[in-house]
């Protein structure tokens, strides 16, 4: 389901990053994330992005990207579920994450 998971800071810094199938081609991929996220026109970006074969679904709370990416087609909702929960535990619990 999900292949990598990364945080990134404001200014695309990776803070957390974890690759659980080992096919999305490594750190490279958040940087990529990131170059794709700044390079949009406007403000704001969209909550899914597609890139070659990769699904990047993020959100961004408190200057930070929490960033799930997939090579299957899954539910954006679910990841989007998952990313709201993990931030929700880091804000209830900050000397956990």
């Amino acid at each position: 389901m999900i292949s990598q998971f990364f945080i990134l800071s404001s200014k695309g810094d990776p803070l957390i990053y974890k690759d659980f199938r080992g096919d999305s081609g490594g750190r490279d991929v958040a940087e990529l994330f990131y170059r794709k996220l700044t390079g949009l026109p406007g403000g704001e970006s969209p909550v899914v992005m597609y890139h070659g074969d990769r699904h990047f679904i993020h959100i961004r709370h408190s200057g930070l990207y929490l960033v799930a990416t997939t090579l299957e087609n899954v539910s954006p909702f679910s990841l989007l579920e998952l990313l709201s929960r993990i931030m929700a535990m880091c804000r209830l619990h900050p000397q956990k994450c």
